[in-house]
């Protein structure tokens, strides 16, 4: 799956062996984590026998807007017709933010930017991806998007990733009655709170009733449970805004370690050689760390430990 960074833009090319009917193709952009639909139904451009792109930048020219704000897999899915048949096709690709630049790095560590510059993208990708697996999570962002959750009959509803923002919360969206519990824009209407989740720091957040509320009718009738026959559509900006300092300390460190080949015994959990007649001894806790103790301590609080209320 081709990477992209965030607020770049990216041309998707689908191949055909021949044209379809009226050369026309269209392409619907989703995004993989919510389910929803970024850009409707845009017609392809052809550049060639059976050969269509489509490119999605800028929201409007120079706005600095893009499409591709938001982390994580995207889906393209193009339509077409070839004889009295509508094919569909689809593409994926996943859209990230890196936690440290190349220019933040070589300004740190300028004696690795001679032999390193033209392949920091590929170091940066892999330490990435460690502290992702460490922490149990990543650490992009996902603005204006909405997730549907069950209700577990308890004061708090766990929430799948860090919020920033919380817009809406409807019970029960989609069916006759369904009711907006929450809307940050209506004063009357405040009646949900945002907290962090007990002893995880950074790491993991709760959606929780006021202990006062708004006079409003909906809060009345919901009570202040999430009820387990309930579910809940959250709107909100999901994730990080921005790479939290002690993981790109973290990232720099790391990749520093790999490109001065400083870390060969810590990847096999190496921690004493004897060279008389060789005996090496292992750390039994292998999968424990990312290779580096100032690292792990750096992480500390964004990892996750998924704890609930008990009500």
């Amino acid at each position: 799956m081709d990477e992209v960074q965030a607020n770049t833009s990216k041309t998707v090319t689908l191949t055909l062996s021949a044209d379809p009917v009226g050369n026309d193709v269209t392409a619907v952009l989703t995004h993989g984590w919510s389910g929803e639909t970024i850009l409707g139904s845009t017609n392809c451009t052809r550049t060639g026998v059976g050969t269509y792109t489509v490119t999605y930048g800028e929201k409007a020219a120079g706005s600095g807007n893009y499409y591709l704000e938001s982390g994580g897999e995207h889906k393209v899915e193009f339509s077409y017709t070839v004889g009295s048949t509508v094919y569909t096709s689809a593409q994926y690709f996943f859209i990230y933010e890196p936690y440290v630049s190349s220019t933040n790095f070589f300004a740190i560590h300028s004696g690795l930017e001679t032999g390193f510059s033209s392949s920091f993208a590929t170091y940066e990708k892999k330490v990435r991806r460690i502290i992702n697996t460490f922490c149990g999570q990543d650490f992009y962002t996902f603005p204006s998007k909405t997730v549907t959750l069950d209700g577990n009959d308890s004061l708090a509803l766990h929430l799948p990733k860090p919020l920033y923002v919380l817009s809406t919360v409807y019970a029960d969206y989609g069916d006759s009655d369904q009711l907006l519990i929450h809307d940050s824009s209506d004063s009357t209407n405040l009646n949900l709170e945002k907290v962090r989740s007990f002893g995880n720091f950074e790491s993991s957040w709760h959606v929780r009733f006021k202990n006062k509320t708004t006079t409003n009718v909906n809060k009345r009738l919901m009570g202040d449970k999430f009820t387990h026959k309930s579910d809940y559509r959250i709107t909100g900006d999901w994730g990080w805004r921005y790479i939290p300092q002690n993981v790109q300390s973290a990232s720099e460190i790391l990749i520093a370690d790999m490109m001065n080949n400083d870390s060969e015994y810590r990847n096999h959990r190496i921690i004493d050689v004897s060279l008389d007649t060789t005996r090496m001894s292992f750390d039994a806790d292998f999968l424990g760390t990312t290779g580096n103790t100032e690292a792990d301590i750096l992480l500390m609080d964004y990892t996750t430990y998924v704890m609930d209320y008990v009500v």
